[in-house]
């Protein structure tokens, strides 16, 4: 089991980086693209390069911390070392340390908030969190340790995901039931009892707004189209017959994405509502009608040329990312070297006043001393010549990194639109299966 923590690092990089590596506590020390001593100074380097990136944040500090008794230091330190291969993908300098101070043992990451591959900030956000806890625990289940149960209050279905994607289900749902309302209703309190009745939380005001029994806020009924305001509800339930509704454009197929079918049975929004019903049978229509034409234009006219194509997609979308992580790799090499030649060939230069801002003469000597270090065990000879080779070769990897992203992106898409048929096409047996049970009876 690990929890994992993360916050950011505005001022005291130094202190951070003193306090993870300990030698008291760190039982193992590991850096990438940098070096343990001068790491603080190397981020500072990075950070003042890609100035452009903004932003007041310097680094990341991450805390993965095990069940007391459940793993070793070594298992500790081997599993986060491949967490943050996987989540900064070789973008970012870092340095990672194992403790053993406390019954836990626990690692500490701190890593520099603007990379030194593609010059772009790390993206801080709630998405990005749970993609590292997401991570932590799969590392976690594949080396034998147990991982913590999602909170039940927490985190959403598929379909929920998908619904919120959209971003019309309330609205959809709310319009329905209000115009099945207004047919039903000889005065507006009439209907605002139906809506109640149908699960409707209603709020007056300026504007009336409605809330459904699961939903967070409530929707102001005006924003759902003219027809729906406070006063056009009043006159449509007034003169029923003789006010026209405004009916919504009809939408080509072709020009509607492809999404999930809804499942009808033991739904518990189709039982409650009859509205969700016929609206949830209207969509499943379109969309069965529009994979099949999808599948007629692929070609595909059985479920084994189905399963064909879809291994292929698969395959696909899995050579292209082995590709763009071999040239990932290697454009980080690259940048590492390029990096440290850079330091190398403006020594002269960081001695300047106006670099003693920055870092101290003792600063600057250890950080000289560091790069020397780093060009030799890359078995490179500083010179101009090497400089400038070793930056046409960034370039190049760089462009063919763009390509790949490019082709990375189709895929996705095709990938997303696989799995919305397979999902429609297991809704579309399960109908079958069970009209084939009816009839049988």
């Amino acid at each position: 089991m690990a929890i994992t923590k993360i916050w950011s690092i505005k001022k005291t990089l130094d202190k951070a980086m003193k306090y993870i590596l300990d030698p008291i506590k760190a039982k193992y020390v590991y850096s990438y693209a940098c070096a343990p001593e001068t790491a603080d100074l190397e981020f500072e380097l990075t950070l003042d390069q890609n100035s452009r990136s903004g932003g007041i944040n310097k680094a990341y500090h991450i805390i993965q911390s095990f069940k007391p008794e459940e793993t070793s230091p070594e298992q500790a330190h081997e599993i986060g070392k491949q967490l943050l291969e996987q989540h900064l993908q070789g973008k970012y300098e870092y340095i990672l340390t194992t403790h053993i101070d406390k019954e836990h043992i626990h690692n500490h990451v701190i890593f520099c908030a603007s990379s030194f591959v593609d010059h772009k900030k790390y993206n801080d956000c709630t998405k990005a969190y749970y993609q590292l806890r997401e991570a932590s625990d799969v590392l976690c289940i594949e080396h034998g340790l147990s991982v913590i149960p999602p909170n039940q209050n927490k985190g959403k279905s598929h379909y929920e995901w998908q619904m919120d994607q959209q971003g019309n289900s309330w609205k959809t749902q709310l319009r329905i039931a209000i115009d099945m309302c207004i047919k039903s209703s000889k005065t507006f309190e009439d209907f605002a009892s139906q809506m109640q009745t149908q699960g409707y939380k209603i709020k007056y005001g300026k504007h009336i707004a409605f809330r459904a029994e699961k939903q967070k806020r409530f929707t102001r009924a005006m924003q759902l189209g003219e027809n729906y305001t406070e006063e056009n509800i009043k006159l449509r339930i007034a003169q029923k017959d003789k006010l026209p509704i405004k009916k919504a454009k009809k939408i080509s197929l072709k020009n509607e994405p492809l999404s999930v079918m809804v499942a009808l049975e033991n739904n518990k929004k189709v039982i409650e509502s009859k509205g969700y019903e016929h609206w949830a049978k209207l969509h499943n229509l379109k969309q069965n009608a529009k994979m099949v034409n999808l599948l007629k234009e692929l070609g595909i006219t059985s479920l084994e040329e189905w399963a064909r194509k879809k291994i292929n997609n698969q395959e696909m979308l899995q050579t292209n990312m082995a590709e763009i992580k071999v040239v990932e790799k290697e454009l980080a090499n690259k940048q590492f070297v390029l990096k440290q030649l850079i330091i190398y060939e403006n020594k002269k230069g960081i001695y300047h006043s106006a670099d003693k801002q920055i870092m101290n003469f003792k600063e600057q000597d250890r950080l000289y001393k560091t790069t020397v270090k780093a060009l030799k065990q890359a078995n490179v000879k500083p010179s101009k010549q090497i400089k400038y080779e070793i930056h046409q070769q960034v370039k190049y990897l760089q462009n063919q990194r763009e390509q790949l992203y490019e082709k990375h992106k189709e895929y996705q898409k095709v990938q997303k639109q696989d799995r919305i048929i397979e999902q429609n096409l297991t809704q579309i047996f399960k109908l079958n299966h069970a009209k084939n049970l009816d009839s049988e009876r």
